[in-house]
């Protein structure tokens, strides 16, 4: 009897000493994309879906693009969702329109660089932080550059841009709207 006491005790301790599982539930937010909602600009309140839109990231070699939500090659939509780095405060890509395999096809290229400021929230012991962006947060420096021009409101495709919602803390919304 003694000894049955003296082992469920031992479990008993053993057991005491164990945490539960700290896994983060897929529900959780976690670091919001930036999302980009497309327009035309002849008729700034329509939306407009892009046409073979590859996005490709800053010192990325063009077979390194962004995938579209089901894993293709381009975007032909009228929203993307543009992942921010999160070790410094500017992200650039290169937004490629009509890119396909068709030479007659005149492929337009602008970069955009986008320029924020970081801030990092605990979310939970199991999911960690986050990082929330702030296009506005450093005065010194206009949220968007356009091909690498500051003073540039139009590029090769894109007409305009337009700030909607400057604080990128979830995906429920567009962030930024590109007129084209």
């Amino acid at each position: 009897m003694k000894k049955i006491v003296a082992a469920l005790l031992l479990v008993s301790f053993v057991f005491a000493g164990c945490e539960k599982d700290d896994i983060c539930d897929p529900s959780t937010a976690t670091t919001p994309r930036l999302v980009i909602e497309f327009y035309d600009n002849n008729n700034i309140s329509l939306t407009r879906a892009t046409t073979n839109l590859k996005i490709v990231g800053d010192g990325m070699d063009e077979s390194d693009y962004l995938p579209n939500i089901s894993g293709g090659l381009t975007w032909n939509d009228t929203v993307v969702y543009l992942p921010l780095r999160l070790n410094g405060d500017a992200t650039k890509y290169k937004l490629i329109l009509n890119s396909d395999n068709d030479e007659t096809t005149i492929e337009m290229t602008d970069i955009l660089e986008i320029n924020y400021t970081r801030n990092d929230v605990y979310v939970s012991r199991g999911c960690g932080f986050k990082t929330l962006f702030n296009l506005y947060g450093n005065p010194l420096f206009d949220p968007f550059v356009l091909n690498n021009t500051p003073d540039a409101t139009s590029g090769t495709w894109i007409k305009n841009i337009q700030v909607i919602q400057s604080q990128i803390n979830d995906e429920n919304e567009a962030h930024i709207k590109i007129f084209f």
